[in-house]
């Protein structure tokens, strides 16, 4: 007798039919305030940070941070791919136990490989960073090696549309991050001890998601299974594949803080650091909308309608923010906990805004190509990584605003390119379809 539906998981059910929006609203209404939760203390996090370290050490921390961030996309790729590979299987009503013990090999292998890769560059990107040890560095590696597996768990629950276990997590790791954090930093360890409270939280973070996946699969039963070993191959592909993209996207993300801290003094470069976390804030604060959608895009025909409205609810977010910075500049303040150390970087706030909508845009655009199993957005943005970086280093690098500038330019561009790629494929993202009488459809989020 086989099983029914695994719970979590969209059934065969066509994703555009009424009880399918219901579910992803449903969804939107849990991910939207975890999320805003979430990326709230991850704000807090580098707000204390900033204020208990001073810019310098600050600077530093910011450099750091973004190299975890960085180190952990062939883990974002294994999520994409495990979402991805989930809501095939959900669809067609087979099991995932199979698609489960390869992604945990997986994970296994790639932790290793970076945890390894990250020793072994540890005293020349100490140097780099002007650092004083290269501890911080053999920390960053411990962080990383287990963060594969929390990918990977939540790959399975984002593709099962189990959005409360999927939420679990990142709030595990938010909570933790700035409770040990701080911890830490507060008996003296300084930047050190950050990245070390980050490491011992990759760790339970991880374990999070390998028991809710465990859990959910053992409560629903059994189920026909795929053969796995040709699938785990191609999967294998696939992640390789993905993780081109996110690596240039992660690098666009990313890459300007480390640059920023080797080209401006130290002092500017905490101004940047700090700049940076707003960008991060309109980069990941929409991020849920894209988690939500995954699966639909995967195995939706509406797909056009999902992207549309999904950028709708991005560039929203993004524009409140920009505005609600753009009214705090004139008074010359960056945030008023921090007192007058940061007061400089106020004005340039609002374009630390439209550069982190401009690479949620980005995102988006990514992994809908991710989830129609293209290429051609992730060598785009391979090349366009490359290009910041070119422009900052050779160019670009004499001040804040040169750095954020640039950055934000060739976001800008990306999304221009993406939207026409997307559209080849779905159509243009801007057009809605129509109801049976006429009327454009409502949104699809």
């Amino acid at each position: 007798m086989s099983a029914g539906p695994e719970p979590g998981v969209a059934t065969g059910r066509h994703p555009g039919a009424p009880a399918g929006r219901r579910t992803l609203a449903r969804g939107g209404l849990l991910l939207a305030p975890s999320a805003g939760l979430a990326h709230g203390l991850h704000y807090a996090y580098n707000v204390a940070m900033a204020a208990v370290l001073g810019p310098a050490a600050f600077g530093a921390l910011g450099a750091l941070l973004a190299l975890i961030l960085l180190g952990s996309v062939p883990g974002i790729a294994l999520q994409a791919v495990a979402a991805r590979h989930t809501a095939l299987l959900a669809h067609q009503g087979a099991g995932q136990r199979a698609l489960w013990r390869s992604l945990v090999r997986l994970a296994a292998w790639w932790g290793a490989g970076l945890a390894a890769a990250t020793v072994a560059v540890g005293p020349t990107l100490a140097a780099w960073l002007h650092l004083d040890s290269p501890a911080p560095v053999l920390l960053l590696a411990v962080a990383l090696a287990p963060s594969t597996f929390s990918y990977a768990s939540q790959g399975m629950l984002q593709g099962r549309e189990a959005f409360g276990g999927f939420a679990a997590v990142a709030l595990v790791n938010a909570v933790g991050k700035l409770a040990a954090g701080l911890a830490l930093v507060a008996a003296g360890l300084g930047v050190s001890g950050a990245v070390a409270g980050a490491a011992a939280v990759a760790a339970l973070a991880a374990a999070a998601g390998v028991l809710l996946v465990r859990r959910a699969l053992a409560a629903a039963g059994a189920a026909p299974t795929p053969p796995a070993a040709r699938e785990a191959a191609a999967r294998t592909r696939e992640a390789v594949a993905a993780t081109t993209g996110l690596l240039g996207l992660f690098l666009l993300t990313n890459l300007d803080v480390p640059l920023a801290r080797h080209f401006l003094p130290a002092e500017a470069s905490g101004l940047y650091a700090l700049g940076a976390v707003v960008a991060k804030v309109a980069f990941w604060g929409p991020q849920f909308v894209t988690t939500l959608v995954f699966a639909r895009l995967v195995t939706g025909a509406d797909r056009r309608r999902l992207l549309a409205g999904s950028a709708a609810l991005i560039v929203g977010s993004g524009a409140l923010l920009a505005a609600g910075l753009a009214a705090l500049a004139p008074l010359g303040v960056a945030l008023p906990l921090l007192g007058r150390d940061y007061a400089a970087i106020g004005p340039a706030l609002p374009l630390f805004a439209a550069l982190g909508c401009s690479l949620a845009l980005v995102q988006l655009l990514l992994f809908e190509e991710i989830a129609a199993s293209a290429r051609r957005m992730g060598r785009v943005l391979a090349l366009a990584a490359v290009l910041q970086a070119v422009l900052i280093s050779v160019a670009f690098h004499h001040s804040v605003a040169q750095i954020v500038g640039t950055a934000l330019a060739v976001a800008l561009v990306l999304v221009a390119a993406g939207a026409v790629l997307a559209a080849r494929r779905v159509g243009p993202l801007t057009a809605r379809p129509r109801a049976g009488n006429g009327t454009p459809a409502p949104p699809a989020i």
